[in-house]
């Protein structure tokens, strides 16, 4: 019965929950679930949430997720094979606050317009109250389960649960810089990033995720300073950056004196208090490696001016005196005699001494 679930699924025009996670279908005889997602789901207009976590889906994204998909507001697809990139269709779904893409084989970078996710925008009460004309609540008596990762460990929710805004796009191969654009979720709970290959900076607005309780931006390739706007996220209780190529000094300010030190491990170039290095032997004249080295970039830019300043003097002699033997002709012949007369003088003193020196060596011999 190869295909029969996703048959089955196509069916369902009033599904409103699929919960396929922690199984290992695959082992089943006669239901062969790894399906390619990509092509499922056509007809499932009601579907609130698609939970397929752990298990071996592959190939991409489901294709026109926001048209097959409209009322989705729960994504979680961890823990499965999916390959290719993140679709832009998935910044059009106006529901959407749980999405959960973690350990999988995803490429490419995070798309910009994740910034524009509508739910994630608005207040847990706002966001309700914008769905209840297009969302039917299953009942009461179905058991539901979600689980989901956050603040670094597995929180199991059962039956309905309260909204938590979580971007989880943690374990996989995507690259390029973090969007900019992402602060503007003003009302994002979770952001894990981690195990990536994300590069640059940290956006300096940051700080505009007030309701920001967790950040996990370890294990990738981030460089730069930590943002001052962060002391602004005092919900931040969760908190990882190890293992990238930050730098500069930590900040102290509100919730950064309480975090642990081992959230910074893997950056040797992070100075502060929680640190072994401080920042005071970052500072010229410390005896510090940045000091040392502006101190050698210092004698270097010394030595380079004081080599050309013999450079100008040596050509601009030379130019005053020759140029000035060439263009008059009397400088140039008294220059010319007084240079012959200098020779002959030293031919005859020559000629003086070595006969002296030939006589008192002939005299010596007798």
């Amino acid at each position: 019965m190869t295909g029969a679930i996703p048959v089955f699924w196509m069916s369902k025009q009033k599904l409103s929950i699929i919960d396929l996670s922690n199984n290992s279908f695959s082992e089943f005889s006669n239901n062969n679930l790894l399906a390619d997602l990509s092509t499922t789901f056509k007809n499932c207009t009601r579907l609130q949430t698609l939970s397929l976590g752990n298990n071996m889906f592959f190939g991409s994204m489901p294709k026109e997720i926001n048209k097959n998909l409209p009322l989705l507001l729960e994504l979680l697809l961890r823990g499965n094979t999916l390959t290719g990139s993140i679709p832009e269709e998935l910044c059009h779904l106006p529901f959407l606050h749980l999405l959960d893409l973690s350990e999988n084989n995803l490429s490419g970078s995070i798309p910009k317009c994740l910034g524009d996710l509508h739910s994630f925008k608005q207040s847990q009460t706002y966001f309700i109250n914008s769905m209840k004309p297009f969302i039917v609540f299953p009942s009461l008596s179905y058991m539901r389960h979600i689980e989901l990762i956050l603040k670094g460990r597995i929180i199991e929710y059962m039956n309905r649960i309260a909204m938590h805004f979580t971007i989880d796009l943690s374990n996989n191969d995507l690259c390029g810089k973090i969007p900019d654009k992402l602060t503007e979720l003003i009302h994002l709970g979770t952001l894990n990033l981690s195990w990536n290959k994300l590069m640059g900076n940290i956006s300096n607005n940051i700080g505009l995720l007030i309701d920001l309780e967790s950040l996990d931006l370890s294990h990738n390739f981030l460089s730069g300073s930590i943002p001052p706007s962060m002391v602004s996220i005092t919900f931040l209780s969760y908190f990882n950056l190890a293992y990238n190529n930050l730098s500069s000094q930590i900040p102290v300010a509100n919730q950064f004196g309480t975090f642990d030190p081992s959230i910074y491990v893997g950056n040797p170039q992070l100075c502060g208090n929680s640190m072994p290095t401080n920042c005071s032997l970052w500072l010229p004249g410390n005896g510090g490696e940045q000091g040392t080295k502006h101190e050698e970039d210092n004698d270097k830019t010394e030595k380079l001016g004081l080599y050309g300043s013999i450079t100008l003097g040596y050509i601009t002699g030379f130019w005053l005196v020759c140029g000035s033997l060439v263009l008059n002709r009397s400088w140039r012949h008294a220059y010319f005699k007084l240079v012959f007369d200098l020779r002959d003088k030293l031919l005859v003193l020559t000629g003086v001494n070595l006969a002296c020196t030939t006589r008192w060596f002939g005299l010596e011999r007798n």
